[in-house]
């Protein structure tokens, strides 16, 4: 049955665009089978279902059980090789041990011309959402914002939602462009070429293209964007 609260709306809005987005760029269709990793409480897979994909999700130690979730973690999923169409992580990537392990498994479990989605944090933006009191947190040093997170476990959990896995990884497109290229990927595109930009409005659209003419501009452009988002093709 297909719930009615204003999370699962959300998520089906927010699925049924991101896929329209995607799909420029990977194979998908009716047929597609897609994961959702950090799935917290099925929302997502749910909306990726109601869209008509076969769609499972996976979340470690989770409580919500069912057809449709795993127990797992993002550096050890719990499928065969090749077994899906797209892998998608929302908010997930900067808090697992290990993002290399993270983009590994979901190189393995993707079939050839498949892609692996994930929102994340940015250290180009000031602007965070994943500790509070610390003004422009993003541009701190990484072993400054280890040990500040550290911290924030230790003393302070409610600056970090009482999460027990702090953000401690923070991307820039040079740092994701990296990781997909050591784990096998054949390219990488940011956010900025995920936008399909005829849809946009007109300044929004002019926008879209002028971060799109190069490297500077776009690292310019990130600045003014909370979070960051990318898309890994095998």
């Amino acid at each position: 049955m297909t719930s009615s609260t204003p999370r699962a709306a959300e998520a089906r809005e927010h699925a049924a665009l991101l896929l329209h987005r995607l799909a420029r760029h990977i194979p998908l269709d009716e047929r597609s089978s897609l994961l959702d990793v950090g799935t917290a409480d099925g929302a997502y897979v749910e909306a990726l279902r109601d869209a008509g994909f076969a769609a499972v999700g996976v979340e470690p130690r989770s409580e919500v059980r069912g057809a449709n979730i795993e127990d797992g973690r993002a550096e050890d999923l719990p499928f065969p090789d090749a077994s899906f169409d797209l892998v998608i992580s929302m908010s997930v990537m900067e808090h697992v041990d290990s993002p290399e392990e993270a983009a590994r498994e979901a190189h393995r479990v993707l079939k050839p011309g498949g892609g692996f989605y994930f929102a994340t944090t940015s250290v180009l933006c000031p602007r965070q959402s994943e500790i509070r009191g610390f003004p422009a947190f993003p541009w701190y040093p990484d072993a400054a914002k280890r040990r500040i997170m550290d911290w924030a476990l230790r003393k302070r959990p409610e600056l970090i939602a009482h999460t027990t896995t702090p953000a401690y990884h923070w991307f820039s497109p040079r740092k994701a462009e990296r990781l997909a290229r050591a784990n096998g990927f054949s390219r990488m595109l940011d956010r900025w070429d995920l936008h399909v930009v005829e849809e946009m409005g007109a300044w929004r659209g002019r926008a879209c293209r002028v971060a799109r003419a190069g490297a500077p501009m776009r690292h310019l452009a990130g600045v003014f964007v909370e979070g960051s988002s990318y898309l890994f093709v095998k």
